[in-house]
């Protein structure tokens, strides 16, 4: 008696172990499913045409909730007005992924652009308040421009947009999709090498938006049947292994 007790109490263990195990899965799916980015940009186009191509496929493409990929409403145009749109989302604090995409844009002379002041205070402030940033200097074009040739010399903003209209047919306010995305994160990650201890205000050109890239590629559902073909070929070699480990064996008895 005692002895089918202890069998049947170790029985109800394994269950409840399994159970705790499959509960923590559990968890973790769902933690990975409502994965969630809010982004708020310094522009009302260019930015936005290319965070909401990317929003557009992964809904299409991988199932993802549209309240789970979100631009904040856009009310500024300087880069601490920028943090401000997106503080004042009303549950921005809910969302997994908190973003600002700014541009550095060097004020000018004749009007336009941002203060020192102003740009290294939104990243101060971003910083303080667990918001990651996707910046660019001198502006968001430079991450156009990486996707087709690298560039380690210093360009104003209003020189850049005219090499990208000029040489690669890049027409303001619309979609720019020419160039190849992994070229232009690996020309960006160079970029960041050459200047050691990054100072995003003055490391003219570089750009941070291959980082808000990754993590919206995080979004893409993984292809779980390579897991199950994986864990068949394995049950398969093993059963194989095991047959002949058994044939062997008889051979050897008789």
């Amino acid at each position: 008696m005692t002895r089918r007790q202890g069998a049947e109490g170790f029985e109800s263990k394994k269950k409840a172990a399994k159970q705790a195990k499959n509960e923590d899965k559990r968890k973790a799916n769902i933690k990975e499913e409502r994965q969630s980015i809010i982004v708020a940009c310094e522009g009302t186009k260019t930015e936005c045409l290319y965070l909401n191509n990317i929003f557009r496929s992964l809904k299409a493409e991988h199932e993802i909730a549209s309240d789970s990929l979100v631009i904040a409403k856009h009310k500024h145009t300087d880069p601490e007005g920028v943090l401000d749109d997106l503080l004042s989302h009303s549950n921005y604090q809910d969302f997994t992924h908190k973003w600002i995409v700014i541009d550095r844009d060097i004020a000018r002379t004749n009007g336009g652009g941002h203060t020192l002041v102003n740009f290294n205070g939104a990243l101060a402030r971003a910083k303080s308040n667990q918001v990651e940033v996707a910046y660019s200097n001198p502006c968001f074009e430079i991450w156009y421009l990486l996707h087709l040739e690298y560039r380690n010399t210093a360009i104003d903003r209003d020189k850049l947009v005219k090499k990208l209209e000029t040489k690669y047919g890049y027409q303001k306010n619309t979609l720019f999709q020419e160039g190849n995305v992994n070229s232009a994160i690996a020309n960006a990650k160079r970029l960041l090498t050459l200047y050691g201890r990054p100072n995003p205000a003055i490391d003219n050109p570089s750009t941070t938006v291959h980082k808000l890239f990754k993590v919206l590629e995080s979004f893409k559902k993984k292809p779980e049947w390579n897991v199950f073909k994986i864990r068949s070929l394995f049950n398969l070699r093993y059963s194989c292994v095991l047959l002949d480990v058994i044939s062997n064996f008889k051979s050897s008895r008789f």
